[in-house]
């Protein structure tokens, strides 16, 4: 990530400078056009912003400036925050974290024909709803980054395996609703496990949440054992689907594990 800042905006900004950072007459912006998706530019003003916006440049700024991602105050920003802006501008997965044995990373829309090979594996639909066809899920998934990961920072995520670099698994956060699935030929591995509590203590750290819950086909008996053994109490059924159960965690009053 390369930093674009001016005079003005250098003296209210307050974070980390690094070598990476320019501060160039914002009119030498206008050659930085190699490598777009590599910049990110803190604007001032309107005029910077729109150019650029001319460019293929990610930017950021106060309200002021008109700027998609805006901030109250420069003194805010942080070289995460700039770095996330750059990623959503430039459709760029955020990498959410990684365990013992899996990489959990966004989706991006390349990644949709690993994500229909695993969807057809045997079982996968058993207990989810499947995939669209292939332009409906794409228009779907492009909503999804934009108004999910980009507002909410949090969605479902994409599980793949360090040994192998694949995609093996999807899991994430849909609000407070713990979800995952596993691909088949590693049932019963502890991945699953391996997963969710990576992602329950993520909850824990980077959210809201009081609680999360899981909605589980009572006939789905492998999940039931997962969610038990993951601290998740039964809550009820739900009213709109008589198959469907409710298990509930408070996370914020208990320990990792």
């Amino acid at each position: 990530m390369i930093i674009i800042i001016d005079e003005a905006s250098a003296k209210l900004a307050s974070f980390y400078y690094h070598d990476e950072i320019l501060k160039p007459q914002w009119k030498r912006a206008v050659e930085m056009t190699s490598a777009p998706a590599e910049y990110i530019w803190i604007v001032s003003n309107r005029q910077q912003k729109q150019i650029a916006d001319s460019l293929g440049i990610a930017s950021v700024g106060e309200p002021q400036c008109g700027t998609r991602y805006a901030v109250e105050s420069l003194a805010e920003l942080d070289i995460e925050y700039l770095e996330r802006v750059r990623r959503r501008y430039n459709h760029i997965p955020w990498d959410i974290g990684e365990t013992d044995r899996c990489l959990i990373r966004e989706l991006s829309l390349s990644d949709l024909p690993a994500l229909y090979e695993l969807y057809d594996k045997p079982g996968m639909t058993d207990f989810v709803e499947p995939l669209y066809d292939y332009e409906t899920e794409l228009e779907y998934q492009k909503a999804y980054i934009e108004n999910m990961y980009g507002f909410y920072e949090y969605g479902m995520w994409l599980v793949f395996s360090k040994e192998t670099g694949k995609l093996i698994g999807r899991a994430g956060l849909e609000h407070d609703e713990l979800g995952y699935m596993i691909a088949p030929e590693l049932w019963n591995q502890g991945y699953a496990t391996e997963v969710c509590r990576f992602i329950i203590d993520y909850a824990r750290e980077n959210t809201d949440f009081e609680e999360l819950y899981c909605r589980i086909d009572e006939k789905n008996t492998a999940s039931v054992r997962l969610a038990k053994k993951l601290g998740f109490t039964y809550s009820g059924h739900m009213d709109d689907d008589i198959n469907a159960s409710i298990y509930r965690k408070n996370i914020k009053n208990n320990e990792k594990h």
